[in-house]
């Protein structure tokens, strides 16, 4: 329980014994045994006021009487519980240290009148030791040890969250310069309350933190807080190492002191602060000096005109820039310079008006105005104004004016530069962006065209959010303007517009500044047309060469075959002659042979015919043609072949005529709808679809034939238009009929492509020209 035990038994038990303890505790049996020692040492028990505890094993009269008889304090009964032995001993505890309070208390009565003579005496040298705050806290530490018979005495102050122990005597000197957080101990929150704090016994107080107490070996604390002008700034502590030290005199002993030590704390810091103020006006009136000649210096040295002017108009102050431009002579009053005296009246009259707009407002304002030199010379100038105040609080315009006659030139001759920098990128037919490694930041008409976004939609992405995945790493290279070594500044990038498609372009960067700072420009070349014209030329030169050999083949099968021909009409008449004279069924072998024959002749002739079609040149004179007639026309040869496969859906619109010839045009159509029927198996014409439609567009008459069958594969479709390539089977098809479409479309100055997927079927679109009313007459 936190108490040092002496035990001894019967005679052990001496006047020495009983000198060492404050509480005697005796067993009921050992007083009925051995009552003589116990009654020899009455008297010396009583002379040292040590209290008495009993110990009796039952509550029976044989085991409380002998306790009773030898006079014992207190007694307890088995079972001795370590709660009741605690209580019994504290009740004790506080009865002896009552008594030494007592004579305690005694004594500092009889010695009441020293104590104020120490008191004044303390307040006496506190005045010899002068402002000196560490010698007067450590004068006043020491006498209030000394007055409350203190084992150690400290002062400490509050710096922010902290106390920091100043100035530490006695046994307190181990804290000497400690920091402590304040609301962590007694003499914090003696503090933070402002009111004094006492702990008789740091082993039973709540507010101590005990563990700290003890192992500091603090019985009795006292605090009182240290007050400066009304507010607490510290405390003032005295510490024992035993219980009880203190009594009410020494608080209020504790109480003057710290009066005093906050007295001398006030005077230290009035000191301090006359001192302080004395240094700071010093400091101030130098820095005023230092600050008005920068001022002065800044301004007579800055290429801006400076002045200021009263409320009454006049100038009452302008730096040498300002008498330099006007050509005023050094030394010379401003203010009895006029400005009608150095400027023209319509400068005036515009220089008065904005000034008396900055007075009226009161808020700061910024004009430019045209202000010619006394040669005449026009400059012109951007002027902020604003009101300024004098320690009086009368009202001044300042105004600094900037010459900025050259910087208006150049940025007139940057707007022409980038008027017309604009001009030739907003009319570029190439798709122009602009980044700056990563979202746009312009794009150019061209570019919403060529990714078919408007510009709202672009700026703010990156551009290779539109590239084919696959060109991604490829194109980020030239898309940043920084190639690497021996990369080429042209690239070949695909594209893939968010509406579908993909589109190969030719894109180059460059890096260039771009509103004021450093960006890239990309600019990209649709690749598609020059590729579908190559495409065409290709096929051209292909059909050329083709058309001249199939030229050569048909002329030269045509007179052979003439005589084929006609050697077999000869054979088939002389046949039928002679067949009366021979018994029935005699020749129909050779009929059938012969009409075999004939028919693979004919289909000889016909592949002729063809290849004449395909070789020749268009010899007819393009007249003006109603596509409308054509297509009702083609519709009704084609009817047989289509009804039986899909159901023929017609949407046509009012469009011009175009140049061509109604027969071969006719031709045209009519080879698509075969086509387009023989895609489609037969018996299912309720389930698919053959779309003839007629549009305008852009000058010219677009027909489109789309069907539901079964498509054509992109190897497949990148052929239907080269001579003798065909899909059917042996002895169907020629593979001439798209080759003679795509010649007579061409001829006619229109053109013809195709789509296709398989599986969802095939379109084939044909654009022809209007009808031009004046045309050039051919000659040759």
């Amino acid at each position: 329980m936190g108490h040092d035990v002496v035990v001894a038994s019967g005679p052990e038990v001496t006047a020495a014994t009983i000198s060492l303890v404050d509480v005697l505790v005796v067993g009921a049996d050992q007083v009925r045994e051995k009552s003589e020692w116990f009654s020899r040492l009455r008297a010396q028990i009583r002379a040292a006021e040590v209290s008495v505890l009993g110990m009796a094993s039952s509550t029976d009269d044989e085991e409380v009487s002998p306790l009773l008889e030898i006079g014992v304090d207190d007694y307890l009964v088995a079972p001795f519980h370590p709660r009741d032995v605690r209580a019994r001993v504290e009740l004790l505890e506080r009865r002896s240290y009552a008594f030494m309070r007592r004579q305690t208390h005694e004594e500092s009565a009889r010695g009441e009148i020293e104590r104020l003579a120490a008191i004044i005496q303390t307040q006496n040298d506190i005045a010899l030791a002068g402002l000196d705050l560490d010698v007067v806290m450590r004068l006043i530490s020491e006498r209030a040890m000394i007055l409350c018979g203190a084992g150690g005495a400290a002062v400490g102050l509050i710096e922010g969250e902290e106390m920091y122990y100043r100035v530490c005597t006695g046994y307190s000197s181990q804290f000497q310069g400690a920091r402590i957080p304040v609301g962590s101990t007694m003499a914090g929150s003696s503090v933070l309350r402002g009111e004094v704090m006492r702990s008789d016994d740091t082993e039973r107080d709540p507010r101590v933190n005990a563990p700290v107490a003890r192992r500091h070996k603090i019985r009795s604390m006292l605090n009182v807080p240290l007050k400066r002008d009304n507010q607490t700034v510290g405390v003032l502590s005295i510490v024992a190492q035993v219980p009880y030290a203190f009594v009410d005199s020494d608080e209020r002993t504790l109480e003057l002191m710290a009066g005093l030590l906050g007295a001398a704390m006030g005077n230290a810091a009035e000191h301090a602060a006359k001192q302080a103020l004395m240094t700071e006006v010093a400091s101030i009136v130098t820095a005023l000096q230092e600050s008005q000649h920068l001022f002065d210096s800044f301004l007579n040295n800055n290429p801006s005109l400076a002045y200021m002017k009263d409320e009454a108009g006049r100038r009452v102050f302008a730096n040498e820039p300002f008498r330099r431009f006007f050509g005023l002579p050094p030394g010379v009053d401003v203010s009895t310079i006029p400005d009608e005296s150095i400027m023209p009246p319509e400068t005036v009259a515009h220089l008065h008006e904005q000034d008396d707009l900055a007075f009226k407002s009161g808020q700061p304002s910024v004009s430019e105005s045209i202000i010619p030199t006394p040669d005449g010379e026009p400059r012109q100038f951007l002027t902020y104004r604003f009101i300024a105040r004098d320690s009086s609080g009368r009202r001044f315009l300042g105004g600094v004016a900037f010459d900025i006659t050259e910087r208006k030139a150049a940025e007139e001759a940057l707007r022409r530069s980038e008027e017309s920098f604009r001009a030739l990128i907003e009319g570029s037919p190439e798709a122009i962006f602009v980044h700056r490694g990563g979202p746009l930041l312009y794009v150019n008409p061209a570019a919403c065209a060529f990714l078919r976004l408007p510009a709202n939609e672009l700026v703010g992405r990156s551009l290779l959010d539109f590239v084919f995945p696959e060109d991604r790493t490829v194109a980020a290279g030239t898309l940043d303007g920084l190639p690497s070594r021996g990369a080429p500044r042209v690239r070949e990038i695909r594209f893939q517009p968010p509406t579908g498609g993909v589109m190969t372009a030719e894109i180059s960067s460059l890096r260039l500044v771009f509103a004021g700072q450093p960006a890239t420009l990309v600019s990209a070349r649709d690749l598609t047309e020059r590729r579908q014209i190559q495409a065409r030329l290709v096929v051209a030169d292909r059909l050329a060469s083709v058309g001249t050999l199939a030229a050569g083949v048909a002329h030269e099968i045509n007179n052979p075959l003439a005589f084929v021909i006609s050697n077999l009409s000869f054979l088939t008449e002389e046949l039928h002659a002679i067949s009366a004279l021979l018994p029935a069924g005699r020749l129909d072998e050779l009929e059938e042979v012969l009409e075999e024959t004939n028919e693979g002749v004919n289909r000889v002739r016909l592949i002729v015919q063809d290849l004449k079609t395909f070789s020749r040149g268009d010899e007819e004179q393009p007249t003006a043609v109603d596509l409308n007639r054509v297509i009702n026309s083609a519709l009704a040869l084609a009817r047989g072949e289509l009804r039986h496969r899909a159901t023929v859906v017609k949407d046509v619109n009012e469009v011009p005529l175009v140049e061509g010839s109604e027969a071969r045009l006719g031709q045209v159509v009519l080879n698509l709808l075969i086509n387009a029927a023989h895609a489609i198996p037969q018996g299912q014409s309720d389930k698919n679809e053959i779309r003839v439609s007629l549009r305008p567009e852009n000058d010219h008459a677009v027909i489109e034939v789309r069907d539901t069958g079964c498509g054509m594969s992109a190897e497949v479709l990148s052929r239907i238009f080269d001579p003798f390539f065909t899909t059917k089977p042996v002895g169907v098809g020629t593979g001439l009929g798209l080759s003679i479409c795509h010649g007579i479309i061409t001829g006619f100055g229109g053109e013809i492509s195709a789509t296709s997927e398989v599986g969802k079927g095939s379109t084939f679109r044909i654009s022809l020209p209007a009808y031009r009313k004046t045309r050039l007459n051919k000659t040759g």
